[in-house]
């Protein structure tokens, strides 16, 4: 009985720190790149390779010279590349 009461403690715990995290988060603009077969070179160096938000999804992460993060969210359901890019300024 006590260990389905931590549980259960626990759960609502992280719950309510997910809804207090989320709550400080705003949307980024997003820039829609046409449908490529190839990641440009202007995107910069990539730094990092992350999953998406489904399981066809990954992200792709790249520095530009100037210190500028690109995320590249990349769908490779049939072997073409579809990329929307977020640009995270850096000051």
């Amino acid at each position: 009985m006590h260990k389905n009461s931590a549980r259960t403690i626990l759960t609502y715990a992280a719950l309510i720190l997910a809804s207090v995290a989320s709550a400080g988060c705003q949307k980024l603009s997003n820039v829609n790149t046409p449908k490529a077969t190839t990641i440009p070179a202007t995107f910069g160096e990539l730094v990092a390779v992350t999953p998406g938000s489904s399981q066809s999804q990954s992200v792709l992460w790249f520095k530009q010279p100037d210190q500028t993060i690109v995320a590249v969210r990349v769908l490779v359901p049939s072997g073409r590349i579809e990329a929307a890019t977020t640009k995270f300024p850096r000051s």
